[in-house]
């Protein structure tokens, strides 16, 4: 509904907008229902006029009210969290009108479209974007596994090495399993204990769903099941700068995101 207003116009009254620049659109539907239903008339006579209590109606729905549903669209490229190219997602409205179809990243998915998308899977091959892309959190991932860093509990009496289960009960300590096989360690053995390597670094790979790898940052620290042998308690030994076992690996580590809770207290100070 638009809201009109009478205006002057060379001395007479026409029906123009009220609003010369801007235009108000109001959209008011409910859907109303009489409480009292007029009765029917007799045949061939004169339809009795309604009565004031037909006037009454209740209401039955209320359009302004209600929950817009969700929006199916077809993604016309790669959209980090959403979903592959030619995939078929819901989303909410806003998200999909704002962020999807305003920037082309989809088109609706009328029948128009979704017989156009199985023209163009039969006509096209789509291994080209299964190589770039595994899954639509793949990259989400990578990015959290990047930014993160590895604490490496080893034995401050007993001798070890680096190995791939060390990297795997790092990861289990942080809420995430990763399996053996997807964390390639490095060339150069890692070995103690060795107090000088205590809070330095070193990078793993680690493969995401065979397809993706991102390097991850790891931090020796020393542990004693004797408490009085342990070492005393640092504060902020997460914090950069960060010092690497192997100089060819300062440029990567120097590189990587810093964790979150770094950049949530840059931002406060």
């Amino acid at each position: 509904m638009i809201r009109l207003g009478f205006q002057l116009l060379g001395g007479a009254k026409t029906l123009q907008p009220s609003l010369s620049i801007k235009v108000e659109q109001i959209r008011t539907t409910f859907v109303l229902k009489r409480r009292y239903p007029p009765l029917l008339d007799k045949q061939n006579r004169p339809p009795k006029p309604l009565v004031t209590k037909n006037f009454v109606y209740d209401e039955v729905e209320n359009t302004n009210q209600k929950k817009e549903p969700d929006l199916k669209l077809i993604l016309t490229s790669f959209v980090e969290g959403v979903g592959l190219k030619n995939e078929i997602v819901t989303v909410r409205p806003n998200f999909g009108r704002f962020k999807l179809l305003a920037c082309g990243l989809a088109v609706y998915a009328s029948p128009e479209n979704l017989e156009k998308l199985k023209k163009d899977l039969e006509n096209s091959d789509n291994k080209v974007q299964t190589t770039l892309h595994s899954s639509r959190f793949a990259e989400l991932t990578r990015r959290d596994l990047a930014s993160k860093i590895l604490v490496v509990l080893v034995n401050q009496e007993n001798p070890w090495t680096i190995e791939k289960w060390h990297i795997r009960a790092a990861f289990r300590r942080t809420g995430i399993w990763v399996p053996d096989n997807a964390i390639k360690m490095g060339d150069k053995p890692i070995s103690g204990p060795n107090l000088e390597l205590e809070k330095k670094h070193f990078l793993v790979t680690v493969t995401i769903n065979n397809l993706e790898t991102t390097p991850v940052r790891c931090m020796i620290r020393h542990w004693s099941t004797f408490p009085e042998l342990r070492l005393p308690k640092v504060d902020g030994y997460l914090e950069p700068p960060y010092e690497p076992i192997f100089e060819d690996e300062r440029e990567i580590i120097s590189t990587l995101p810093l964790p979150v809770f770094c950049l949530k207290k840059s931002f406060a100070s």
